[in-house]
């Protein structure tokens, strides 16, 4: 499909409708800026696949050049995706916040063959790329450096806020940044492109200053060792752990890959301070009596392989839980993780520890904006067309409410989904053609070769068995002795092995019945054989293998 050359058109690749993968295209006359190039988790239905990534396939067939990327901040759901991204536009220029380069390199580290060039950029910055314009305005998020950006094209502006919160108290002192985007609202904003995750709660989130005062209320009662897991893009929040351990004696260490990884880049570029004195390896721990001992550590979200998870198994090498210890979770849980989160809260009381992690302990606020938030950041910028971004669809829907409560007219504000386009054209927007956004699996070391009929696969695999059937042929295809049946995942073999010899002789017999025949007709034979088999004993579904040796 070709896009309009008399308009600026925004396309949808990730992020609505869903919580991560976020990634949008704004084009004019050929020429694209992307805001976003992130990915998403995989949950218990996508069996062993590794990330998701958006689709933009879209992009390669269309060949718009793209003349840069925006990573509004440095969280994997807005950044993760674009090492693979390089490899379809090697060479390409990000712009972005000084934290959320450097966390992007150590990612590339990974990815050697990446090419790419980093442009850093400030709030209040402007950048001029062809028929582009973005200006970077500061916004308070969970995370430092986070950024709107404001495409200013020919066709009018269009406002990306990224994800951010109305936090007045934020711990480095960068607010967002409201006058700046007053400013933007009084020029006039054509279309806004608005943060969504917390539509649908009312109110206004709390300061991330709370939190600090409830982890040194926490770390002070707490008789052996304090294990917290956070985000560990999270800063602000071990900055206040760090302050309120060593404030009490405690010693700090990092535990977990990413954790081990940001901290030091955090602290290198000037967003985290700590001395190396109260900085411990996790071999370490125990020359200190434990309630000298902070630990601050990955698997907030019950992650199977993470420092908390091990820990709540009792499998970790170097933290063994004991009755005494404390574990607070100071973070949110992420949809599609609840399972995995409950099943790590269960390990770590039946180790023994004392876990604070509900929301009403105080110990996690959110990084986005609440519904009363949205209404005054509207109020803000006043914008003419409104389409809600990052967020579920009950998020959306509750926002796109909002956008019409705080004024934009109900025929401006569009509920999008990915593979939606909408067209700036004139002072209004209207919705575009659509197009098949899809979603790429990253497994192992592949990317994109599987999709849904090989997880359809997998799920018949891990839910019914397998049922293999090796059998000798003539050369003319007719069977030579008994078939030999072999199974996994389908029956207790110890207590059901002669189904197997049941389910021998039934094929035996139907595939003898076939006389003279040819290889397709005899696997054929075998699936419908077996398969109707196994339904009639078991009611089960199994994967049948027909295995054909020819004698």
């Amino acid at each position: 499909m070709s896009i309009s050359n008399d308009a600026a058109v925004v396309s949808f690749y990730g992020g609505l409708g869903e919580i991560g993968a976020n990634m949008c295209a704004i084009e004019v006359d050929g020429k694209a800026v992307l805001v976003d190039v992130g990915l998403t988790f995989p949950d218990a239905e996508h069996h062993g696949i590794d990330l998701i990534l958006p689709d933009w396939k879209d992009l390669i067939e269309r060949g718009p050049e793209i003349v840069g990327v925006v990573i509004t901040h440095g969280h994997e759901d807005h950044m993760g995706a674009l090492p693979f991204f390089l490899r379809d536009f090697p060479g390409i220029k990000v712009y972005s916040a000084k934290l959320t380069l450097g966390l992007l390199e150590a990612k590339l580290v990974e990815h050697p063959d990446a090419r790419v060039e980093l442009i850093e950029v400030e709030p209040g910055e402007k950048v001029a790329i062809d028929d582009f314009e973005l200006e970077f305005i500061q916004v308070t998020h969970s995370i430092p450096d986070g950024m709107a950006v404001a495409v200013h094209t020919p066709h009018g502006t269009i406002l990306h806020t990224g994800d951010f919160r109305l936090d007045q108290t934020p711990i480095d002192g960068r607010v967002t940044d409201l006058p700046h985007l007053a400013q933007l609202g009084d020029q006039g904003i054509s279309l806004l492109l608005c943060d969504s995750t917390n539509a649908d709660v009312p109110g206004h989130v709390p300061s991330e200053r709370t939190v600090g005062n409830t982890l040194r209320t926490v770390f002070e009662s707490a008789r052996g060792r304090v294990v917290m897991t956070t985000f560990a893009s999270h800063v602000h929040r071990v900055q206040q752990a760090i302050d309120a351990a060593t404030a009490m004696g405690r010693k700090v260490c990092f535990v977990g890959r990413s954790m081990v990884r940001n901290m030091p880049i955090a602290r290198e570029l000037g967003y985290l301070r700590y001395d190396d004195a109260d900085i411990i390896d996790i071999a370490d721990c125990d020359r200190y009596s434990p309630a000298r001992i902070l630990i601050i550590c990955t698997g907030s979200q019950g992650e199977p392989y993470a420092a908390l998870s091990l820990m709540a198994a009792g499998q970790h090498k170097h933290v063994k839980l004991t009755e005494g210890d404390t574990v607070v979770m100071a973070s949110s849980q992420i949809p599609g993780n609840e399972a995995a989160i409950s099943r790590a809260l269960n390990g770590l009381m039946r180790q023994g520890a004392e876990v604070v992690h509900r929301r009403e302990h105080g110990v996690h606020v959110s990084g986005h904006a609440a519904a009363e938030e949205l209404k005054f950041f509207h109020n803000i910028v006043r914008p003419a067309a409104v389409v809600p971004v990052h967020g579920e669809f009950r998020h959306l829907i509750a926002h796109a409410q909002l956008a019409v409560a705080t004024g934009t007219p109900a025929d401006q504000v569009f509920v999008c989904t990915d593979g939606d386009r909408v067209v700036l054209r004139d002072g209004r927007v209207e919705r575009g053609d659509g197009f098949n956004s899809g979603r790429v699996f990253v497994d192992g070391l592949g990317v994109g070769d599987v999709g849904n009929a090989v997880l359809r696969d997998r799920e018949r695999l891990s839910s019914e068995g397998v049922c293999v059937a090796v059998l000798r042929l003539d050369s003319r295809f007719r069977l030579d002795g008994e078939p030999e049946i072999m199974q996994q995942g389908l029956i207790y073999e110890a207590e059901n092995a002669h189904l197997l010899d049941q389910a021998a002789k039934v094929l035996g017999d139907d595939v003898r019945s076939l006389g003279s025949s040819n290889e397709d007709v005899v696997r054929r034979k075998v699936y419908e054989s077996l398969s109707r088999f196994w339904r009639e004993q078991l009611g089960r579904k199994p994967v049948v293998v027909p295995v054909l040796m020819e004698v």
